[in-house]
C-alpha cells in the first residue's frame, strides 16, 4: 500500500528475499529513498542503518526492542529530513506529519520541553530502558545478533527433525527472530495453539492471506533470547516437541 505516493515497490515472493541485485538495479534507475519497514527485525538482525545508506526506518517496540506494545518508531536519515522539508505536496496525515514532530524532537534534544500531543510516557521511559539496556550493557550488540542467530537456528533445527517444514524456501531467507512453520498434514491451529497454550506458551497463527490458515509463528527474540537463564528458548523448543507430537497421536 503506497496511499498514492508514487514509489517503486520491490517486494518479495512468499518464502523468499528481495536479491541484492534488484534493489541495486532499481536504486540505479532513480534517486530513491530507501524505506525499510523493519519491525520485527530491529533488534533482533543485523541493521547498519548509516552503512547502507537507509534513509527511513519503521519499527515497533513490543519485537526485538521487548517493551509493551502501543509505540510506533521511525527512524529516518538527515537525507530523508531534508526531503520532507522541501517537498512541493502538503502532507497528507496530521499526527503522522514530521511537520508536528519534528519540532518536539528538537526541542528535547536542546534540553526544552515542547508539545504536541500527549505522549505514552510510561512506553518512552521503556522504550530508554531497552535502548540504554541494548546499547550500553552486555551482551554487546554484535553478540545480541550472534545470540538470535545461534537461538533461530536451534528452534528451526528441531522444527525440521520434527518434519515440519519452514515458509522460507532458503534458510538465507529465514529471519532470526521468528520462525514460521506450515501446520502438520491433516492437522490445523485448532489442533496446535492451543496445545502451545495449555503448556504456557502464546504463538500466532498466520498473516499472509493466501495461506493464513496453513502455518503458524514462534517469536524467539529480545529477552528471550539474551537471557539465556531463563531458558526460555530450550521452553520453545520442548513445547513445541510435545505439541506436535502430541496432536499427531490425537489424530492418528
Amino acid at each position: 500500500m503506497t496511499y498514492g505516493a508514487n514509489v517503486d515497490l520491490i517486494k518479495a515472493e512468499l518464502g523468499t528475499a528481495v536479491s541484492q541485485t534488484a534493489i541495486e538495479n532499481a536504486l540505479q534507475q532513480k534517486r530513491y529513498k530507501v524505506i525499510a519497514d523493519c519491525v520485527c527485525s530491529v533488534g533482533s538482525e543485523e541493521i547498519r542503518f548509516d552503512d547502507w545508506g537507509l534513509d527511513v526506518i519503521l519499527t515497533a517496540g513490543q519485537k526485538g526492542l521487548g517493551i509493551p506494545p502501543g509505540l510506533s518508531i521511525l527512524i529516518a536519515s538527515q537525507r530523508s529530513i531534508k526531503t520532507f522539508e522541501t517537498r512541493a505536496s502538503p502532507v497528507t496525515s496530521y499526527y503522522a506529519s514530521w511537520k508536528k514532530w519534528l519540532p518536539v524532537m528538537k526541542a528535547y534534544e536542546s534540553g526544552n520541553g515542547a508539545y504536541f500531543a500527549t505522549p505514552p510516557v510510561n512506553l518512552i521511559r521503556s522504550y530508554l530502558a531497552s535502548l540504554i539496556q541494548i546499547t550500553r550493557t552486555s551482551p554487546s550488540l554484535e553478540e545480541r545478533f550472534r545470540l538470535h542467530r545461534e537461538a533461530s537456528k536451534r528452534v528451526k533445527d528441531a522444527a525440521t527433525a520434527l518434519g515440519l517444514k519452514q515458509i522460507a524456501l532458503d534458510p538465507a531467507f529465514a529471519a532470526n527472530g521468528m520462525t514460521t512453520l506450515y501446520y502438520p498434514e491433516g492437522l490445523g491451529a485448532a489442533d496446535v495453539l492451543p496445545r502451545f497454550a495449555q503448556r504456557g506458551l502464546v504463538i500466532a497463527g498466520g498473516l499472509f492471506a493466501e495461506i493464513k490458515d496453513k502455518y503458524f509463528r514462534i517469536g524467539h527474540m529480545g529477552v528471550t533470547v539474551v537471557e539465556s537463564k531463563r531458558g526460555d528458548v530450550d521452553t520453545i523448543i520442548r513445547v513445541l516437541q510435545e505439541s506436535i507430537t502430541d496432536a499427531r497421536s490425537q489424530k492418528a
